[in-house]
């Protein structure tokens, strides 16, 4: 139980794993008045510990269903590459070749 209360479930859990449904939607799969959800989802009344652990639990049933019959999220496929497919930029600046200061004096005045 990841709430420090285990008598209570957390509000914010419920609230994230209902979203996108309605009271009523809710009610009928926890099997509770849609009274008692929205009161649960407003904070007028606390919640069972066990209400968010169903709804995580169902959500995690669901994408796993979604999942063995191919209907879920594809990953994307990851292609073999060979090393000289791969082109890497060069980050290091380009060495100068010393620059020739010739003066016409010879070599003792290059410095």
């Amino acid at each position: 139980m990841r709430y420090p209360n285990s008598r209570y479930g957390n509000p914010v859990e419920f609230q994230y794993y209902a979203q996108g449904q309605t009271a009523e939607e809710i009610g009928r799969r926890l099997k509770r008045n849609k009274h008692t959800v929205h009161r649960w989802l407003t904070g007028k009344q606390k919640m069972p510990w066990w209400i968010p652990e169903i709804l995580r639990l169902q959500r995690l049933e669901y994408d796993l269903w979604m999942h063995q019959v191919g209907l879920g999220h594809r990953r994307t496929k990851l292609g073999v590459t060979r090393a000289d497919v791969i082109a890497f930029p060069d980050f290091r600046p380009p060495v100068d070749q010393p620059t020739n200061t010739d003066t016409g004096h010879g070599n003792s005045q290059a410095a």
